[in-house]
């Protein structure tokens, strides 16, 4: 038992040092878009399609949908 467990160690810390260690240019960023009106909208949309494309790789834009507010009193629902 001790010696399944010493190589079960040393393929775990094996495998710890052989992962590529992250690249400090690779974090995920998030921006925050803030427009006035859907013209700035769609230009925005516009630029960041144009940035993928030069990435490569197909673009599918879709209709943006709305959902309608409901009032939970007139569902009868008790929140």
């Amino acid at each position: 038992m001790k010696t399944i467990s010493f190589l079960m160690l040393f393929a775990l810390l094996a495998m710890a040092v052989a992962a590529p260690a992250p690249s400090p240019g690779d974090d995920p960023t998030v921006s925050f878009l803030r427009y006035s009106n859907n013209q700035d909208l769609e230009s925005i949309q516009r630029a960041i399609i144009e940035q993928y494309e030069q990435v490569g790789g197909t673009t599918q834009v879709h209709a943006p949908q709305v959902a309608r507010i409901v009032n939970p009193q007139r569902l009868r629902i008790n929140i």
